[in-house]
């Protein structure tokens, strides 16, 4: 009677990807809807913690987050508003629209201060964004 020889679990292969059950990339890839208690998000102390194990990356998360936030209208205004644009309705709502989309490409920004607010956040904006500022383009003339 032969034996069948037992093979060893290695792990595995090289070049894989792994998505263990509670890996922080796991968790990102199912976050469709904000977590519960992500109000706590908006308060000063929401992010010590991060500022306090991370005092110079904190500070680089913070000006990264802030050009995330103003880039979309920054370009918008270069870009898009022609030279000596009386201000009207069309600015105001294009502008906002570019607010509205930094406000998206922030959500990704908080990644890194573990502050995410969901995919569905993030693709609310840069739609209701991206549809001011189409809006706003023809109004401007």
């Amino acid at each position: 009677m032969s034996r069948k020889k037992r093979r060893h679990y290695n792990g595995p292969p090289k070049g894989a990807v792994v998505i263990y059950k509670n890996s922080p990339r796991s968790s990102f890839a199912h976050q469709w809807f904000p977590p519960k208690g992500s109000a706590a998000f908006f308060l000063m102390e929401s992010d010590a913690d991060f500022q306090r194990r991370h005092p110079v990356g904190y500070v680089f998360a913070v000006l990264l987050g802030i050009f995330a936030l103003l880039l979309p209208e920054i370009v918008y205004l270069l870009l898009l508003l022609p030279p000596h644009a009386p201000p009207s309705f069309g600015v105001f709502l294009g502008m906002a629209g570019g607010f509205i989309v930094g406000i998206g490409l922030f959500n990704f920004v908080a990644i890194i201060l573990h502050q995410y607010l969901g995919h569905l956040v993030s693709i609310l904006c840069f739609l209701i964004g991206g549809v001011l500022v189409a809006v706003s383009v023809p109004l401007i003339g």
